[in-house]
């Protein structure tokens, strides 16, 4: 099985990056797309805090129903999904089944087992679980590796919630599709991504704040290649407005609710 993204993909951000460093633009898709291109297919909507769509959410697939829906939600390192996600599952606790995806590193302070990730005790380990086949796709940061295990998607499939919700790489994406295309045709699959409401600086400034360890230049590749991917492959972006002592975070999530119950035929709160 191969990694989902390789070195060469991440290296490849290298140059988004050094554009990002010298324009320092928003991060919001009317000042991205100066940088690239592919922005410029989304528009914002007055009345979804936050929400940007793609031309492709016209199709007439997202104007059906769906009994079950397959949230795929990502954005860049630090962007803030994981908070977006915490005050979902507050506001509506009935709706979501989380896939929950496997690490080899060690947790971090507040991290629990089987919630935030399946921790592996070592990469050792962790490989020959590849080997065996028991995972949907995974890929390699330095020493660490990430990854979805079948089983974790499969049981929250069955889980009787309607929303499945997975916070997969993007990288990983494509794989999820083929996956649930030939084994649960009749499963939505909901991609949006998630990007901090910050200038290009703040934002570095930010990463360094919250992942102060050595792989910053890695990671900052990584969000490169994200950048320009995400354009492509999301039907949604969801700005988020990192703010403290507002209702912002609360209205992000409460978005992006409504934007999925849309989509359902019963819809659970």
């Amino acid at each position: 099985m191969k990694s989902n993204i390789s070195k060469k993909d991440i290296e490849s951000g290298k140059e988004i990056i050094e554009k990002l460093s010298k324009l320092n633009p928003k991060l919001l898709p009317h000042h991205l797309k100066d940088i690239i291109s592919d922005y410029q297919k989304f528009l914002p909507h007055p009345q979804k805090y936050g929400l940007w769509s793609s031309n492709k959410t016209k199709h007439p697939k997202f104007s059906q129903k769906y009994d079950k829906i397959l949230l795929l939600l990502n954005g860049v390192t630090a962007g803030g999904k994981d908070a977006i996600h915490q005050e979902m599952e507050k506001l509506a606790p009935n709706l979501f089944s989380k896939a929950v995806t496997a690490t080899s590193r060690p947790p971090r302070e507040g991290e629990v087992h089987g919630q935030d990730y399946y921790f592996f005790e070592n990469h050792k380990i962790f490989r020959q679980s590849l080997k065996n086949g028991e995972f949907l796709e995974y890929y390699q940061r330095g020493e660490t590796y990430y990854g979805l295990p079948k089983k974790s998607l499969e049981n929250s499939i069955n889980h009787p919630s309607p929303i499945i919700y997975s916070q997969l790489e993007m990288s990983g994406w494509s794989k999820a599709e083929k996956y649930i295309s030939a084994n649960h045709p009749n499963i939505f699959i909901l991609k949006i991504f998630v990007i901090p409401d910050m200038n290009f600086s703040d934002y570095k400034n930010w990463l360094i704040e919250k992942r102060s360890d050595n792989d910053l230049e890695s990671r900052l590749n990584k969000t490169g290649w994200e950048l320009k991917k995400a354009p492509k492959k999301s039907d949604f972006i969801i700005i988020n407005h990192i703010e403290e002592n507002t209702d912002s975070l609360t209205r992000t999530a409460q978005t992006i609710i409504n934007q999925i119950t849309d989509l359902l035929k019963n819809p659970i709160k």
